[in-house]
């Protein structure tokens, strides 16, 4: 938005499985603007 590169990152995400001590992880990969925060998330083919 501000015109500076984005950045591509991926990140695991967490989720608690309720009644259950299970966990489950998921990679969101995410494309991240380092000077104004904007994100959004990436295509699962890029």
């Amino acid at each position: 938005m501000c015109g500076e590169h984005m950045r591509r990152v991926v990140r695991e995400q967490v989720d608690r499985v309720p009644g259950t001590r299970e966990t489950r992880v998921k990679q969101i990969a995410e494309w991240i603007c380092p000077e104004c925060d904007y994100f959004e998330e990436a295509d699962d083919d890029s």
